[in-house]
């Protein structure tokens, strides 16, 4: 559960800056607004990285995360900013930085979060084979007596 906690504080505080450094400083939302807007982002996009990122590969990742950092940053923009702007450069500005920093914790995720099956490097069940003889040089003395004897 630790771990799960750790890797939400790790998303929130990249969506934080992200977050507040494009629309807190370009384009003057309140502090308040901001820090709603980045724990709508990253809750969602953290139970995407918990629940859907181990079932697809790492290029489907970051083309869902473009995707959803820019839907949600379009959509949640115009609620957080009350000015009459465009906020589709923003938008895109976000997705395209939030995608860059989400393929470096794609990797720290996979490898915290879910962690392959480790199986041993080598075999762990063993079969050994039996001979007739238990000690071979008694067996070869053996040998070698019956052999004179002949």
């Amino acid at each position: 559960m630790q771990k799960y906690i750790w890797a939400f504080v790790v998303k929130f505080v990249g969506v934080g800056i992200l977050t507040f450094s494009l629309f807190g400083v370009f384009l003057h939302a309140t502090i308040d607004r901001l820090f709603l807007m980045t724990i709508i982002v990253a809750s969602i996009s953290f139970i995407g990285d918990v629940f859907i990122l181990p079932r697809i590969n790492q290029f489907m990742a970051a083309v869902g995360d473009f995707v959803g950092y820019f839907a949600m940053y379009y959509l949640l923009g115009n609620l957080v900013v009350q000015a009459n702007v465009s906020l589709l450069l923003p938008a895109l500005t976000a997705a395209y930085f939030g995608t860059l920093a989400e393929m470096i914790y794609h990797i720290y995720v996979m490898d915290r979060l879910h962690e392959p099956p480790r199986t041993a490097p080598l075999p762990t069940r063993f079969q050994t084979e039996f001979a007739e003889e238990s000690n071979v040089e008694v067996k070869q003395s053996k040998d070698k007596h019956h052999s004179k004897e002949d």
